[in-house]
């Protein structure tokens, strides 16, 4: 396997944290993954399979608003599956220190509860820096700071021309570990990983024809558990493939998906 990529970089979940800078409509800026100086980027995905916390009934899991610095940035309540922004787009910011982000249960009213706020913490987040921050479910694999929010610091420059870099993200809750499977390949391109755990980044080259990729146990490859198919990647971009749902597939399918980083 070492032959057919090469690792860039050790991903690991550490903690960061966000400065915000907003326009007149006190919303923050939506931009693509261009490079620009003294600017943040950030995405949020909701990845909580859990159908609890939850302001509805039947019990949905959490939808949710996001604040940066008191300003909500979410036109839209972000429910499992979601992200914001869409691919390939972040959200830049003004990098800085101790800058905070609270994620809080939505209401139809929009006007939280005592007890509604998920996380109220404060990040600190480097110049051009890409953080994608994923909302969780608390168990297992508690993280020390924050159970419900767990960011990864992204390395997305551009890959060389006829190549592509991806790593990818196990967010489904359970204590097996996850691997990903190339059927072109024949191979596993992402090793395995825990919950709320990122692989190293990896290069390959792009493909001449579609690929379809397999979300696998570690301890049961030959059970398929999630797939990608038509898997193209285009070349000189970088990717992150995640999984979301439950490991029984009850109540949350298993689903094994991607966004484009840059």
């Amino acid at each position: 396997m070492t032959n057919k990529f090469k690792i860039l970089i050790t991903a690991v979940i550490s903690m960061l944290v966000i400065n915000s800078c907003y326009n007149k409509n006190e919303s923050l800026t939506s931009l693509s993954t261009s490079y620009a100086n003294n600017i943040a980027y950030i995405k949020f995905i909701n990845t909580h399979a859990g159908l609890s916390p939850t302001t509805v009934t039947p019990a949905a899991g959490p939808s949710v608003n996001i604040y940066v610095n008191n300003v909500k940035i979410n036109a839209a309540p972000l429910g499992f599956g979601g992200s914001f922004p869409l691919s390939p787009a972040y959200t830049g910011v003004a990098p800085g220190l101790a800058i905070n982000i609270k994620v809080i249960l939505y209401r139809t009213n929009n006007t939280p509860n005592v007890g509604d706020t998920l996380s109220n913490k404060d990040y600190d987040l480097g110049i051009n820096s890409y953080t994608t921050f994923y909302i969780t479910d608390p168990t297992p694999n508690p993280t020390p700071l924050n159970p419900y929010v767990v960011p990864i610091q992204e390395l997305v420059n551009d890959a060389p021309v006829g190549f592509f870099r991806a790593r990818f993200v196990n967010m489904i809750p359970s204590t097996d570990t996850l691997e990903v499977f190339s059927k072109r390949l024949n191979a596993v391109i992402f090793s395995g990983q825990l919950y709320k755990n990122a692989t190293p980044t990896v290069e390959l080259p792009t493909f001449l024809i579609n690929d379809t990729l397999q979300l696998r146990k570690v301890s049961a490859p030959a059970t398929v558990l999630a797939s990608i198919n038509g898997f193209f990647p285009t070349s000189a971009r970088v990717y992150t493939v995640y999984c979301t749902g439950n490991i029984t597939a009850t109540p949350r399918a298993r689903v094994l998906t991607s966004f484009t980083n840059r």
